[in-house]
C-alpha cells in the first residue's frame, strides 16, 4: 500500500485520487479526516475507499499480522528488544564489502601487507560511534526516522586490531601518536540528519589530519576511511595514498574495514553519485544551500530541471571530481568484445569481461543511451552488471534494450515519445563510469531486421 512521509499530505481529496492508501502520523489535524466528508459531498467514491482500506489490509494479511506474526502487548512495537543475529551480521558485514568504493590507491597500498607493522589509527570516528553534537542519530548510521539505534558497533579501531593481531595498532586524536607509524588510517565521517541539508560538502576534519600527517612524516602511507551520507568533496585526496569511501555503513563498519585493509575482502562498490571539485560552480545561491541564508530555515529551489549529478557534468562539459559510477579494485578489468545488434525495435548490447589482475574482484560495465530528444542531457545510465570474477577470469555480459530506453517525456503532447518512432539517432555507450566511456555505437533500429 501507499504511504505518506509524515506531514507530506496537504490535500485529502487529491491524495486519496491519486492513489495515497495512508496518511501520515494521523492524528486531529491530519487531512485524511475530512474524507467521510468528501465522500457525502460525492468528491470521493465509496469504492475509493474500500481500495484503499483493501490495500492495506491485504498487506496486513500478507504480513501475518493476523496471524500471530507480531506479539504486541500494546499498540507500540517495543523499540529496544535485540532482534540481530549472526545472519543479520553477515548480510550487514557483506553489504559494507560490496558497497565500499576504492577512490585511490596509490602504489598498491592497499591492501596492506599481512606482516607485523605498526598501524596507527588517527581520528576521534576511529574509535567513537556517537558524537554530542548531533541532534539525531551516530557516527555510522546518520539521523532520521530511519536510524536504528545500537551498543553493538564495531568501530574501526576495534575491527583493525581484531583483523591485524600480529601488528602495533595505536590511536590518537591527531597526527602527532602516528609518528614513527608504517601506516597512517584517518578515520573522517561527515554527518546529515532528517529535516536539514548539510551547509556545505566538506569532509570533517579530513584535510586537517591528512596535511599535518603528511608534513610530519613525509614518507608515510596515509589511507582514508571516509564516512559519509552523500557526495562530499575530496581536496584532502591529494595527500592521501589511499582512500576507501563507505555510505553510511552501520553497526558493522568496524569487521569490514578490517577485511577491506587487509584484502580478506575487496571493495565492490561504484559511485551512486558524483563527487564535485571543491570549486565547481554547479548551484546558484538559491538552489543550494537555499535563501534567505541562516541556520534554522531556509528555502532551496529546485530549478536544476533534468541536469542532476553526472547529467550536469556531461551538458556542460565540466568532469567532476570522480565521476558517476566510478570505483577502483585490487585488481584490473579489460572489457572486450563489444557489439550490439538491433531487430525489430529492440536492441542488445554484449562485451566480455576479464579479470587481468592478481585479486578477485567485482567489475561492473554500465551502458548509457543517448539521443537527440534528451537534451539538454547527453546520455543516461540504462543498465549495468555487476559481475564477480576470480583471477584469469572471463565472462559474458549483456544488456537487453526496449522502447524504455530511448522514450523521454513530451511535455506538448502530456506523453511519452518513441526517439525510435522520430526517426533519431540512439547512441549507446559502455564504460567503467559515466566519464570512462570505453565503447559508443549509433544504432540504426527500425522494424526491419538491423545489425550495427
Amino acid at each position: 500500500f501507499v504511504m505518506s512521509d509524515w506531514g507530506a499530505t496537504h490535500d485529502a481529496e487529491r491524495s486519496a485520487k491519486s492513489g495515497l492508501d495512508m496518511e501520515m502520523p494521523g492524528g486531529a489535524t491530519d487531512h485524511y479526516h475530512k474524507l467521510p466528508d468528501l465522500v457525502r459531498q460525492g468528491k470521493v467514491s465509496e469504492k475509493t475507499i474500500d481500495e484503499m482500506a483493501g490495500h492495506v489490509l491485504s498487506s496486513m494479511y500478507a504480513s501475518g499480522h493476523f496471524d500471530g506474526q507480531f506479539k504486541f502487548s500494546t499498540g507500540e512495537a517495543a523499540l529496544d528488544t535485540n532482534v540481530t543475529s549472526d545472519a543479520h551480521r553477515l548480510v550487514a558485514h557483506k553489504t559494507i564489502v560490496d558497497s565500499a568504493i576504492l577512490l585511490k590507491n596509490k602504489g598498491e597500498t592497499l591492501p596492506l601487507s599481512s606482516g607485523s607493522m605498526k598501524l596507527a589509527m588517527v581520528g576521534k570516528y576511529c574509535k567513537a560511534t556517537h558524537d554530542k553534537s548531533y541532534g539525531q542519530g551516530d557516527v555510522f548510521s546518520a539521523g532520521g526516522s530511519g536510524y536504528v539505534m545500537s551498543n553493538l558497533q564495531v568501530t574501526p579501531l576495534a575491527g583493525v586490531q581484531a583483523r591485524f593481531p600480529d601488528s602495533e595498532v595505536t590511536f590518537s586524536l591527531d597526527a602527532k601518536g602516528a609518528k614513527g607509524a608504517d601506516i597512517a588510517v584517518v578515520c573522517a565521517s561527515a554527518h546529515a540528519e532528517e529535516g536539514w541539508d548539510r551547509p556545505n560538502l566538506t569532509l570533517p576534519e579530513a584535510g586537517d589530519l591528512v596535511t599535518a600527517l603528511r608534513q610530519q612524516s613525509p614518507e608515510q602511507k596515509i589511507v582514508v576511511l571516509a564516512i559519509a551520507p552523500g557526495a562530499i568533496t575530496t581536496e584532502w585526496l591529494e595527500n592521501a595514498d589511499a582512500a576507501l569511501l563507505l555510505f553510511m555503513p552501520g553497526e558493522q563498519v568496524g569487521v569490514a574495514v578490517g577485511d577491506l585493509l587487509s584484502g580478506v575482502a575487496t571493495p565492490g562498490g561504484r559511485l551512486p553519485v558524483s563527487l564535485p571539485h571543491r570549486s565547481e560552480q554547479r548551484f546558484t545561491p538559491q538552489q543550494y544551500p537555499g535563501t534567505p541564508f541562516n541556520d534554522h530555515n531556509m528555502t532551496a529551489q529546485w530549478s536544476e530541471g533534468v541536469l542532476v549529478g553526472y547529467r550536469w557534468n556531461d551538458a556542460m562539459n565540466k568532469p567532476s571530481a570522480f565521476p558517476f559510477g566510478f570505483g577502483l579494485s585490487y585488481t584490473s578489468f579489460d572489457f572486450s568484445g563489444f557489439e550490439a545488434t538491433c531487430n525489430g525495435g529492440k536492441a542488445t548490447v554484449s562485451l566480455s569481461v576479464a579479470n587481468t589482475g592478481t585479486h578477485s574482484g567485482a567489475a561492473v560495465p554500465q551502458l548509457y543511451v543517448g539521443f537527440p530528444s534528451l537534451k539538454p542531457a547527453v546520455r543516461q545510465l540504462r543498465g549495468f552488471r555487476k559481475v564477480q570474477l576470480k583471477v584469469g577470469e572471463t565472462v559474458d555480459v549483456n544488456f537487453a534494450l526496449g522502447e524504455s530506453d530511448w522514450s523521454f517525456w513530451d511535455e506538448v503532447t502530456q506523453a511519452w515519445q518513441s526517439a525510435l518512432t522520430k526517426g533519431e539517432s540512439i547512441t549507446v555507450s559502455v564504460g567503467a563510469s559515466s566519464a570512462d566511456l570505453l565503447w559508443s555505437k549509433v544504432l540504426v533500429c527500425s522494424d526491419a531486421n538491423t545489425v550495427v
